[in-house]
């Protein structure tokens, strides 16, 4: 039988698939530099070309790009220590560890 509560349950026990947030923000700097960086280097290469396709092409390729690096959960993007799940029906935050920064 299928279950939402099970499923979380399962994929909250299963190793190294969940970013922390600094993780998170790396990717999502990565995402928009990605982006943003094909997107100008498209709108140039159109200006001189005067053809708003090979604009378009580059962003298309920007987000293509940026969604293989971006989307899976790689390794890189995991951080050093293990996500803390609050327990279920726990009304209390845990309490979080004095990083650098």
């Amino acid at each position: 039988q299928f279950s939402l509560k099970h499923t979380f349950a399962t994929i909250k026990k299963m190793p190294g698939l969940h970013c922390d947030m600094e993780g998170q923000k790396t990717c999502e700097f990565l995402y928009q530099a990605i982006i943003l960086s094909l997107a100008a280097l498209g709108f140039s290469a159109g200006y001189f070309l005067e053809s708003f396709r090979v604009t378009v092409y580059a962003v298309f390729i920007g987000v293509g790009f940026a969604s293989i690096i971006c989307v899976p959960d790689w390794g890189v993007f995991r951080g050093k220590e293990p996500l803390v799940w609050v327990p279920e029906g726990s009304t209390e935050r845990p309490k979080r560890s004095k990083g650098p920064g």
